[in-house]
């Protein structure tokens, strides 16, 4: 399928040319009687890099677990990347069929320089490529994410906490994903190191890669989202472009715990 970029839309947001690359149907969890995730639906499109943000508790990342699968799937719905269901796939093919996440917590491994971090995962996706080329790849991949050349040989557990999480994220890069599952990259980051978030995503978005950002720092997703979902006790409560989604009285309930007046 030949995929068509966005354009702007009349409003100024982004207005989908193509068909849904990530389409999420129903998606829900139960935790005995806790609904995690309530019913959640929402489209993806080629190109798009969509927010979704909400209070502590409000289900995010169990929603990015059952997509991935990792640690458990959904009680209930149905995920499609590029109208083909994920749903008998297990998280490993799910992961190397084309849609990667990142953590919360910078999960890397310590003991493994940073560019044999993203060695595994480059040799994960591309088994038969020779070591050299491997290696190759790993550094673009590093590269792209702003890691420091000098830093490629050193051990991933003794770099400050925003290298590590350029790790993670070149780790899942490096599984040639056609969508990233981004959990709060910006979390523990100074302002600078959140404006260079920033540009990472951007930049990964630049390279042709879907991006789905989960986020606390609100202007950090007012930012770079094209669309934003808002969750709120597992279930959508808005949904649509940045700045009218976050003045949407329900949100402001949410976050503020107090109704918008």
């Amino acid at each position: 399928m030949k995929v068509s970029p966005l354009r702007p839309s009349a409003a100024g947001a982004f207005a989908p040319m193509s068909e849904p690359l990530l389409s999420a149907r129903g998606l829900t969890k139960h935790f005995g009687g806790l609904k995690a995730v309530d019913d959640v639906s929402f489209d993806v499109h080629p190109g798009e890099i969509l927010g979704i943000a909400g209070p502590n508790g409000s289900g995010k990342s169990t929603l990015f677990n059952i997509i991935t699968k990792v640690p458990f799937g959904p009680t209930a719905g149905e995920v499609a990347l590029d109208g083909r269901s994920l749903g008998g796939l297990g998280a490993h093919a799910i992961a190397l069929s084309g849609v990667a996440r990142t953590f919360q917590r910078e999960n890397v491994f310590a003991s493994l320089s940073a560019v044999d971090n993203v060695l595994v995962a480059v040799e994960a996706h591309a088994p038969k490529l020779q070591f050299d080329q491997q290696v190759a790849r790993a550094g673009q991949i590093l590269d792209l994410v702003g890691y420091p050349p000098t830093m490629h040989n050193m051990l991933a557990g003794g770099v400050p906490i925003f290298y590590r999480k350029q790790l993670m994220i070149a780790s899942a890069l490096a599984l040639k994903p056609r969508v990233i599952l981004m959990d709060e990259p910006a979390s523990s980051l100074t302002g600078p190191e959140i404006d260079r978030m920033r540009d990472i995503v951007l930049a990964i978005r630049a390279s042709g890669v879907t991006v789905v950002l989960i986020e606390h720092v609100l202007s950090l997703l007012m930012e770079v989202s094209d669309r934003l979902i808002v969750l709120d006790q597992g279930r959508v409560i808005a949904s649509g472009a940045p700045r009218v989604v976050i003045a949407d009285a329900k949100v402001v309930e949410a976050y503020l715990g107090v109704a918008h007046g």
